[in-house]
């Protein structure tokens, strides 16, 4: 009897909500810190406030307990979606990035990305992260096509990728804030383009002057 509810309370505690999201945390904050290669589950379990166990039996590897944690901060992100119009939600988005980059172990995260960003195991998580998230974007414009926002057709994930890049620049790059200014354009410009109202029916194709 006294077995089984250790048994019982030990599995409570791997399974528990706060605990997840307290080695989640941990997580990136000493990936942050140390960087990948630097990241020991020990440190990670101490910083978490539980034992070194309670994260093996949930993430037998560190390649698994990274690519969570990274995951916790892509979902969490696409999460704020759902405000009503494609518009809302790219300003959601883009405004949950701007509370994000704020944090210092994200900025980290992100020098981890640029310093280690060759290495298999990186590779390997990244690839894994991206093909999981593909569905947030596909999700969100599938909603405002719906609704009549958009023309059947549109690429989420080229829609995405120009966003995030354009937002990671301002972020890390040039260091700058993500204003309401600043956002308000780069989505204008991506949701209706360079061209004038009359030139975008013209078929594609190489201009006289391009030739």
């Amino acid at each position: 009897m006294i077995q089984a509810k250790r048994k019982a309370k030990t599995q409570a505690l791997v399974r528990g909500e706060p605990v997840v999201r307290g080695v989640l945390a941990a997580t990136l904050r000493e990936a942050a810190r140390a960087g990948y290669h630097g990241l020991r589950i020990e440190d990670v379990a101490a910083l978490a406030g539980v034992n070194k166990t309670t994260v093996y039996r949930r993430w037998p590897s560190k390649q698994e307990l990274v690519r969570d944690a990274l995951m916790s901060i892509a979902s969490e992100t696409f999460a704020v979606a759902g405000t009503g119009s494609l518009r809302g939600d790219m300003l959601a988005i883009a405004r949950r990035l701007g509370e994000l980059a704020a944090q210092p172990q994200f900025r980290g995260l992100f020098r981890l990305f640029v310093v280690e960003g060759d290495d298999p195991d990186m590779m390997a998580i990244v690839k894994s992260v991206r093909a999981t998230l593909e569905t947030g974007p596909r999700a969100i414009l599938e909603a405002a096509e719906a609704r009549g926002e958009i023309a059947p057709g549109v690429d989420p994930k080229l829609l995405f990728d120009v966003f995030g890049a354009a937002i990671n620049r301002r972020l890390f790059l040039e260091r700058a804030q993500l204003d309401e200014e600043y956002l308000q354009r780069l989505i204008d410009l991506l949701l209706h383009g360079a061209l004038a109202p009359g030139q975008r029916t013209k078929p594609r194709g190489r201009t006289r002057a391009a030739e």
